[in-house]
C-alpha cells in the first residue's frame, strides 16, 4: 500500500504544470565565459558558457516577465557588447548570435512572446531607415501611420503574453488614454496584474482625474 501511495505521488508531481517557468538556451561564438541576466542596471542571473552554449531556467516574476539578457564583460566596460530583452515565458526561448541584426547582436526567439518581439524590432528599424530617406511629409505620414498598424498588430496577436504590455507602455501619444484602457481591459488577467499595467493604470487614473 506504501508503495502504492509513493508511485501516486510521483504520478502527480510529474503531472503538475510548468507554465510559471522559463527556459533560455543560446549558443554563441565565444567557447568560454558567462552570459547574464539584467533586472535594470542588476544582474539577476548568471549562466557560464560551456562549448558555445548556456543556459538559464528559473520561476516565471509574474510582476516582471521581462529581463535584458547579455554577454557583458562585467570587468571590462570597454569590452564587446551584446544586449536585447528577453520576455519570460512559459516554453523554451532561444538567444543566438548576430552582429548584422538589428536587435543589437542577439536575436530572441521561439516563444510567442519572444517572437512577437523580434518581428518588431526588425519591421520597426525598417520603417525607421526609410523614415530617415522619406523626401516628402505625405510619405513621412504613411510611414508613421504604418508604424501604428504594426503596433496595434502586436497588441492585437499577443493579449495573453508580455509583448503587449511592452508595446502598450512603449505607445506614447501614439494612442489615445481611452484607447490604452480599452487594451487594458481586453489583456489577459495574468498581463493585468503585471506591474508596468497596474503603474499604467494609475498614470491613466491620475490624467483622468487632472
Amino acid at each position: 500500500m506504501k508503495g502504492v501511495i509513493i508511485a501516486a505521488i510521483l504520478l502527480l508531481c510529474s503531472c503538475t504544470p510548468t507554465g510559471n517557468r522559463y527556459t533560455i538556451e543560446g549558443t554563441t561564438s565565444k567557447s568560454d565565459g558567462f552570459y547574464y541576466l539584467f533586472s535594470g542596471y542588476d544582474v539577476v542571473d548568471s549562466a557560464e558558457v560551456v562549448a558555445g552554449r548556456y543556459r538559464f531556467e528559473g520561476e516565471i516574476d509574474s510582476l516582471i516577465p521581462m529581463r535584458n539578457i547579455g554577454s557583458t564583460n562585467l570587468s571590462d566596460p570597454f569590452a564587446t557588447t551584446r544586449f536585447a530583452p528577453v520576455i519570460l515565458e512559459a516554453g523554451t526561448v532561444t538567444v543566438t548570435e548576430d552582429d548584422n541584426s538589428p536587435t543589437g547582436g542577439l536575436v530572441v526567439s521561439g516563444t510567442k512572446g519572444n517572437n512577437a518581439m523580434r518581428d518588431f524590432v526588425i519591421r520597426g528599424m525598417e520603417l525607421r531607415e526609410r523614415n530617415d530617406f522619406a523626401f516628402s511629409a505625405q510619405e513621412r505620414k504613411q510611414i508613421n501611420q504604418s508604424y501604428d498598424k504594426l503596433v496595434t498588430k502586436i497588441i492585437e496577436r499577443n493579449l495573453n503574453n508580455f509583448a503587449s504590455v511592452y508595446m502598450l507602455t512603449l505607445s506614447g501619444n501614439r494612442f489615445s488614454d481611452e484607447l490604452k484602457s480599452k487594451y487594458i481591459s481586453r489583456l489577459s488577467p495574468a498581463m493585468q496584474r503585471t506591474k508596468a499595467i497596474q503603474d499604467l493604470k494609475m498614470s491613466l487614473q491620475t490624467t483622468k482625474i487632472e
